[in-house]
């Protein structure tokens, strides 16, 4: 099994076809069509289901997507990584980033290494929580900056900030009012522009509101609902010098102001 197969099976199961794939690699279909059924043939297993119009992954498929995917994204890093080293640099620093973090302390601590390590670069990959966590699983980061509420036993943490819920928007005068759920999302930045758009009032973490700064706003009077940002690795992985200096650095809290 060669990269350039892996590739080629990773472009037909986003592109859903055959046909869409051989345009997206700048190749013929017939040549596609042909490296795929040789791949099946070394798998020894069915990979696709192939319809009149797009093809359907089989059990055994979706698991060979999942590798690949995996493998691509490794040897993208390990590409940059090397690119880094010849351009004179250290390294970089595969770090998962929430879309809504508004965390002083982490830009703070990023700004200092930054100084002390001016030779480390960072590759920054945007998702929610879940998804940061799929990706360090996955080894497709090394760190990420993740909030509370979430479950994996699999992550150490470093604790940056705690914050306290608030509400923003139209701002009801009333204690004690039940709330009309209008809309949940995963991302703090939608529920704000929700309530700048008079839509209803968001409830976020405080420290987010500094992106709305135009939006009324009042801390909950609730102690037991708070909401934390962690740095977190996979326990007992394996990081790259870089990483480890940038992980560490917030351990010992070396950058602290």
């Amino acid at each position: 099994m060669e990269l350039r197969q892996l590739e080629c099976f990773a472009a037909v199961v986003e592109e859903g076809s055959i046909s869409a794939a051989a345009r997206k690699l700048h190749m013929s279909q017939p040549p596609l069509s042909l490296r795929m059924h040789q791949l099946e043939a070394e798998c020894g297993v069915t990979l696709f289901v192939r319809g009149a119009r797009q093809i359907t992954l089989t059990e055994a498929g979706n698991l060979l997507f999942r590798y690949a995917r995996e493998i691509l994204e490794l040897e993208t890093a390990a590409g940059a990584d090397l690119e880094s080293l010849r351009r004179g640099r250290r390294g970089n620093i595969r770090l998962g980033l929430i879309s809504s973090c508004g965390c002083r302390e982490l830009y703070d601590g990023i700004r200092r290494f930054h100084t002390s390590h001016p030779d480390i670069s960072f590759v920054i990959r945007e998702g929610n929580t879940f998804d940061l966590q799929e990706d360090i699983r996955e080894n497709r980061i090394e760190l990420a900056v993740i909030r509370t509420p979430y479950r994996d036993a699999s992550l150490e943490h470093i604790t940056l900030r705690t914050d306290p819920m608030a509400a923003a928007g139209a701002l009801p005068g009333t204690a004690g009012i039940t709330p009309d759920v209008v809309c949940t999302c995963d991302d703090a930045r939608t529920a704000l522009q929700w309530a700048s758009e008079g839509l209803g009032t968001a409830l976020v973490p405080s420290s987010i509101l500094a992106l709305f700064p135009d939006l009324s706003a009042r801390e909950l009077d609730a102690p037991e609902l708070v909401s934390s940002i962690h740095l977190v690795r996979k326990k007992d992985a394996v990081l790259s010098e870089s990483a480890e200096l940038f992980y560490r650095s917030f351990r010992t809290g070396q950058y602290k102001s």
